[in-house]
């Protein structure tokens, strides 16, 4: 990479943004060095460079710079991101944050440590190799690291939250584990189809908020006298033991998962299975490579690994095996093969069926009336380090910023603040605030006690506020009320 390189791609940056400066949030002072443009690298620049950030990309690859130099507003360069030079001439001393999301985890971790040595605010790397993740403690102490994102891990932990919940199709948890956010769809024969929030609230005593639903593609905030229809996808909020509580009450399935099957036997299954086997499920991987089967049966011991193809396992399962198994993950490499797999799961009435895809397959939308969920290892990892980058970045303004959780491409935030003394609007009853359009106070975590916030609730210093918007985003808590 040469200085004339590297003042080419500013020039043709900052035309850019000239262009689309109406577009743009300002937020010029930010600058953020991502370091691999793969599918996640590419994913975390077009978000951030869409929230107006300062965005300059590393790649060794002459036709992925160039690409991502046509499509995205950030300055594109080609080098080696683990260089000093390379670093130096980018910019990497003066970044408030530098992610390396490279395919190399030595190449991520001496980035980001080299990052961090010349000046760099905050470093995130990219590690998935099993010996390296459980070295996480030394990174971030010894090399400065903030924040060590494994794909693999991170997307086993999702499925495993998602299978707690049969009616789940994401589950996010926030203030340390005490409160929840969980996405599901209403289906035909749902108690909550035609029945308004004030009906659900007042006669169903359930102790969760619906905050946003999500109805023929257009998102919004219901209202009391909000109607759910069939195929609504709702987003609610409550303390995690209210979720059982209240869906047992409202006879939705809850049933402990027993026994799980699992296609594929790569990195995501190894971390799942491990988490079931902890929790008490009885799980069988189905692995068609011997070599790879008879690596999980030695690593795992407590699963039942069986050399075979699903499709064909499956033709060898009794009418009793298929009816107690709880789940079925297909997490093969193969795509289409995951959701054939997935396709006849669900025609055998599995009750949860998951299937892996890749972040840039077309194969991400299913017909409404399946009850597939789909993951995306890239689309998992991109979302944790775009959330932990954007309460950084917020925290410049205000150190409140706690986390921050994006959903259906950036069309709805839930913003996590903690309150101080400081803050606005404390101690004065919600009822007389009025919070902005398309803005609700999801739930407070107090004391270690998730509140439902009613129009008595106030918020106190030392709460956890959890907001949610909805195509707007907002830097502080006073941004959430109106003047």
């Amino acid at each position: 990479m040469t200085s004339r390189f590297l003042q080419d791609a500013k020039s043709n940056y900052a035309q850019k943004r000239r262009r689309n400066g109406e577009n743009m949030r300002q937020h010029n002072h930010m600058k953020i060095l991502v370091v691999g443009g793969g599918e996640i690298g590419k994913n975390l620049t077009t978000q951030l460079a869409h929230d107006g950030y300062q965005v300059t990309v590393i790649d060794r690859e002459e036709s992925v710079v160039n690409s991502m130099g046509n499509s995205v507003d950030a300055i594109c360069l080609q080098g080696n991101g683990a260089s000093y030079a390379t670093l130096k001439e980018a910019g990497a001393g003066e970044a408030d944050i530098l992610i390396a999301v490279t395919n190399s985890d030595e190449l991520n971790i001496l980035s980001c440590m080299t990052a961090h040595m010349m000046g760099a605010g905050h470093t995130i790397a990219r590690i998935r190799d099993v010996d390296y993740s459980r070295q996480n403690r030394f990174y971030k102490d010894k090399l400065g690291l903030s924040m060590i994102i494994n794909p693999e891990l991170a997307t086993a932990m999702e499925i495993y939250r998602i299978l707690r919940f049969p009616l789940a199709t994401r589950v996010e948890v926030f203030a340390g584990g005490r409160a929840e956010l969980v996405e599901m769809t209403v289906r035909s024969n749902s108690p909550l189809a035609g029945k308004s929030l004030i009906e659900i609230n007042q006669h169903m005593g359930i102790n969760l908020l619906i905050c946003a639903v999500v109805r023929e593609g257009e998102v919004f905030v219901p209202k009391g006298d909000t109607i759910l229809c069939s195929d609504d996808i709702l987003y609610l909020t409550g303390a995690a033991e209210e979720f059982r509580k209240s869906f047992k009450k409202l006879k939705l399935p809850i049933k402990p998962l027993q026994s799980v099957l699992i296609a594929g036997g790569g990195r995501i299954s190894y971390y799942l299975t491990a988490v079931l086997l902890k929790q008490g499920a009885k799980v069988t991987v189905v692995e068609k490579n011997t070599e790879l089967a008879e690596k999980i049966s030695a690593d795992i011991p407590g699963a039942a690994v069986m050399c075979d193809d699903a499709l064909t396992y499956f033709d060898s399962m009794s009418a009793t095996d298929i009816a107690n198994t709880d789940a079925f993950i297909a997490l093969t490499e193969n795509d289409e093969y995951n959701l054939i797999a997935s396709l006849y799961a669900e025609s055998q009435q599995i009750n949860k069926v998951i299937s892996r895809i890749n972040a840039k397959s077309r194969l991400k939308v299913l017909p409404s009336e399946k009850r597939i969920s789909t993951i995306s290892r890239e689309d998992v990892a991109a979302d944790r380090i775009l959330g932990y980058s954007r309460s950084l970045l917020n925290a410049e303004d205000n150190d409140a910023v706690e986390s921050l959780y994006r959903l259906m491409d950036g069309k709805i935030e839930f913003i996590e603040f903690k309150i101080d003394e400081k803050d606005r609007n404390l101690h004065i009853p919600l009822k007389d605030l009025k919070l902005k359009r398309n803005i609700l106070l999801g739930c407070i975590i107090r004391d270690g006690k998730t509140i439902i916030p009613r129009g008595d609730d106030m918020l106190e210093p030392g709460d956890i506020a959890l907001v949610a918007t909805i195509k707007r985003q907002i830097a502080r808590l006073e941004d959430i009320f109106a003047d």
